[in-house]
């Protein structure tokens, strides 16, 4: 069957000639075909035979090719632009190009795979910065001129090739040892953000086509902008550590009640040192006289005293009181007092057989 649409496509008048393309999975191509569109006849762009096919006039011709939005037509000084998108290995196969009223070209259009040409890549940027796209190529374009274009509005515009080096802001470089191209924009603006693909070009007589891969999305941003996202990430962060810190705070001081009133030491904030008792014994003048069976004389004449907790901890009063004893002189009475805040009362007491 392609062998019969092949001549019968030499056997028509005006038919020029046939030219292969090469696409890749994911990719697009661009086939340049002669048009002269000075006869008034209609453009076209027909799969495996004249019963599909997309017209550049539909509302002279109908499109009978349901092509998935994925074909546009162009003319433009002479030559019609047939872009081809999201090829996949189904689209292989003939077609043809040219203008209603004669055939002009027959295209076989082969249809590859190859690492080079993955999924679209996202690169980002500041404004008024320099940015480098890198993009590989296939092996056997190696020797080919390559091409930078930027897609706007299902159409490409070429940027720059490799032939030119400088072209304003932009600069490209081939390194065909490892297969790369890679384009450099100085001080990068709002319109240059975007979508832009890497090609390279077949230059074959008056037919030609250029095959397109690695579409690379770029993204441009202000330092402003990224500067006021990273003071917000440290707000909200300083603000959670201040959340995190008071609630330790509280926690801590939940099992403590307040103080009122007089100040009040539990059984375990009272040093050791309030229960130690020392033994005093008493003394008696010298023209005191008792015998050693007197009462006065026994164990029960002992002193008790209670050492109170340094001063500075608590201020003491102390009140020792000597009892009449038909054998002293006279009573004694000492007092000794200090004025603070808090008071603690010791009582010495000598004890005699009288009681």
């Amino acid at each position: 069957m392609k062998i019969f649409l092949i001549l019968t496509f030499y056997l028509i008048p005006g038919l020029v000639g046939s030219f292969d393309v090469i696409g890749y999975s994911g990719g697009s191509v661009m086939i340049y075909c002669t048009y002269n569109n000075t006869r008034g006849y209609n453009g076209y762009f027909c799969k495996g035979s004249a019963q599909q096919c997309v017209y550049l006039s539909p509302d002279v011709s109908t499109n009978t090719w349901d092509h998935k939005g994925r074909v546009s037509l162009f003319a433009y000084s002479g030559v019609l632009t047939v872009i081809y998108r999201d090829l996949s290995s189904e689209d292989a196969g003939l077609y043809m190009c040219g203008e209603t009223g004669e055939w002009s070209h027959t295209i076989k259009l082969e249809v590859k795979t190859d690492p080079c040409c993955s999924a679209p890549t996202t690169v980002t940027n500041y404004l008024g910065q320099t940015v480098t796209i890198s993009c590989s190529y296939p092996e056997e374009f190696q020797n080919k001129t390559k091409f930078f274009f930027k897609e706007k509005d299902q159409n490409y515009t070429e940027v720059i090739r490799t032939s030119e080096s400088q072209k304003d802001r932009f600069s490209i470089s081939d390194d065909r040892s490892s297969k790369v191209i890679s384009v450099r924009i100085r001080d990068v603006r709002e319109e240059d953000g975007g979508v832009y693909t890497c090609g390279v070009a077949r230059e074959d007589g008056a037919s030609n086509y250029e095959t397109l891969f690695t579409k690379i999305h770029l993204q441009l941003t202000t330092p402003g902008s990224s500067a006021a996202i990273t003071a917000s990430i440290c707000m909200v962060l300083l603000l959670i550590a201040a959340l995190v810190f008071f609630i330790v705070i509280f926690k801590k001081r939940r099992g403590f009640t307040p103080l009122s009133g007089k100040k009040h030491i539990s059984n375990k904030e009272v040093p050791a040192v309030v229960s130690d008792y020392e033994e005093i014994k008493p003394t008696r003048p010298e023209n005191a006289s008792a015998d050693a069976s007197s009462p006065a004389n026994s164990s029960d004449k002992t002193l008790h005293s209670t050492v109170q907790p340094p001063k500075d901890q608590y201020l003491t009063y102390s009140t020792v009181s000597f009892q009449k004893n038909p054998d002293s002189p006279s009573d004694v009475n000492i007092n000794i007092s200090k004025e603070e805040p808090d008071m603690e009362y010791a009582i010495i007491k000598h004890h005699t057989g009288l009681e």
